[in-house]
């Protein structure tokens, strides 16, 4: 059939039109209603009483989500979880998780993930108490993982004999756009935990550049640091800081012309309990975080994952003055 230049136009009008629906990708919403305060995420499906659950990550579509779950007596191994609309799945142990396994994440255009693991690296045995190390998987063209390897180091460092956690010590690898990367360790020698920025390139990384200036006090420590996906803000815990609450402490610093900001306190979320490890849905209108009873005495109740309205934690509002 021949088209005519009017038939043609119309032709081409429509598959851009169809080229931009896709690329406007629509993210699931996990609530029918507002939630404006602090609730459980999933509960008595990824948040239980019986286990104890944390730091998730999702998919790059939003509708699937890989989260920590640690059984008594057991080690902790990410498990899977996936939304319909309306429900979530019962939760199943991912196949890669063989050792103890957490913190996921994966980068948006659904290529790589990355997940903190106990477990040996090849040649480099660890010589300390208790190390986590960052491993990578592609997604092949049949839509699986591959196999976990480790990434380099400086990234990973395998502790030396005596060394214990946090030194060298490493389990969230963050990107919101696969090129930049943040992630969290001690590193040998120093004497509190830091937040360290590399870039991607090729097959591997540019050397870590330290980010400064978050606490006056520069032997405040910085753990499990993520940034909004709008770009705006860096959110991370931290223990017995200024303006802190309880232990650990949700805190968030806003990106200036001149760097991250002094870091503030998130109060609306800070309790005499234990909060922690900060994540939002891909869209960023879902905020998350893990928290658990402080009983004292360095004892807690299970860790579970709470969620909220991204907006009802007042960034703007935190650093308006």
């Amino acid at each position: 059939m021949k088209l005519t230049l009017p038939s043609l136009l119309t032709v081409l009008l429509l598959s851009m039109i169809a080229c931009e629906s896709e690329i406007k990708q629509e993210f699931p919403q996990y609530s029918k209603v507002p939630i404006t305060e602090p609730q459980l995420f999933a509960p008595d499906i990824i948040s239980t009483q019986e286990a104890n659950e944390f730091e998730l990550g999702f998919s790059a579509d939003g509708y699937t989500v890989y989260f920590s779950r640690r059984r008594e007596g057991e080690k902790q191994k990410i498990h899977i979880s996936t939304f319909d609309g309306t429900y979530w799945s019962r939760p199943v142990v991912a196949d890669f998780s063989t050792d103890r396994d957490e913190t996921v994440c994966i980068t948006p255009d659904g290529k790589y993930l990355y997940f903190g693991s106990e477990r040996p690296i090849p040649g480099k045995p660890n010589l300390g108490g208790f190390d986590m190390n960052i491993w990578q998987m592609t997604k092949d063209s049949t839509g699986h993982w591959g196999n976990p390897t480790p990434l380099p180091s400086p990234i990973n460092e395998v502790q030396a004999e005596g060394e214990n956690w946090p030194s060298s010590n490493n389990n969230l690898f963050f990107t919101n756009n696969g090129e930049d990367f943040y992630y969290t360790t001690k590193v040998r020698g120093d004497y509190t935990m830091r937040l360290f920025k590399v870039k991607k390139q090729g097959d591997g990384f540019s050397k870590p550049e330290q980010i400064d200036g978050l606490f006056e006090n520069d032997s405040t420590w910085i753990y499990s640091a993520v940034i909004t996906p709008d770009d705006k803000y860096l959110l991370f815990n931290t223990f017995e800081a200024p303006e802190g609450v309880g232990g650990e402490d949700l805190y968030a610093s806003k990106r200036t012309d001149s760097g991250w900001s002094r870091a503030r306190s998130i109060k609306v979320l800070n309790t005499k309990d234990e909060e922690s490890s900060a994540r939002f849905s891909r869209d960023g209108k879902y905020f998350f975080f893990t928290r658990a009873e402080n009983l004292g005495n360095y004892e807690y109740g299970p860790w579970n994952i709470y969620y909220m309205d991204t907006s009802a934690l007042g960034l703007e509002e935190l650093f308006d003055d």
